[in-house]
């Protein structure tokens, strides 16, 4: 009988020693791949705050040329490269305010300000503003095509029918199609849950919930 006891308590023993060795031998890894997540963050934004930088550098001074040039050369399709200039930087300074917030892990939303907070959430943390220049430089890209396409396949009917409004509105479609895109969406569907900035969770429906994922492909966080 107490052969039988004592061979109980060792099994016991053994049991409640695994268990607590599988405990504590799991707390490590969960430890260690937290920190290589937040490192890698860090790292993601560090290369991006510099190539953003590097970026935002070049296109200030290809903007600056372009507008001085623009006495001698003033066609649409210098009108319509400076405009893409001008997204391009657009982009990247606010992709380097983007990269900042995220090396400084955010915004502490203390709701005493829920205007200001919202603001902050969609255009910065949520990296709206960033992703209206990213949209309006391919719409910008596109109307380029287009333009030269025409200029040179149907030279004729370019110089017959071209306007200068035309331009005007070459200009005005990415910067439209940029917000309509990205930042009126965002504005509707980020919100500001527990202290953290939610995007593009709050969809109306599952249907329209399919959208977040080509918009979170065109301008990822």
């Amino acid at each position: 009988m107490d052969k039988s006891v004592w061979s109980n308590l060792d099994n016991s023993t053994e049991v409640s020693d695994a268990l607590a060795f599988s405990s504590t031998a799991e707390l490590p890894t969960s430890t260690l791949f937290s920190g290589r997540h937040r490192l890698s963050s860090a790292i993601l934004a560090t290369v991006g705050l510099i190539v953003c930088s590097v970026g935002a550098f070049a296109n200030a001074v290809v903007l600056t040329v372009l507008i001085r040039a623009r006495r001698h050369s003033g066609s649409a399709v210098h009108t319509l490269i400076a405009n893409q200039s001008a997204m391009d930087l657009f982009a990247c300074v606010f992709s380097i305010i983007c990269f900042v917030v995220m090396l400084t892990h955010g915004f502490k939303y203390n709701g005493n300000n829920k205007i200001l907070d919202g603001t902050i959430c969609v255009l910065f943390e949520g990296v709206a503003l960033a992703g209206v220049g990213i949209s309006a430089e391919k719409f910008g890209l596109v109307v380029i095509t287009l333009e030269r396409y025409f200029k040179i396949v149907h030279a004729i009917a370019h110089r017959k029918y071209y306007s200068n409004w035309m331009t005007k509105v070459g200009v005005a479609l990415p910067w439209i199609g940029g917000m309509g895109l990205t930042l009126f969406p965002q504005m509707g569907t980020t919100r500001i849950v527990n202290g953290q900035c939610m995007r593009l969770r709050f969809w109306p429906n599952g249907a329209m919930a399919l959208v977040s994922l080509h918009l979170f492909l065109q301008n990822p966080a």
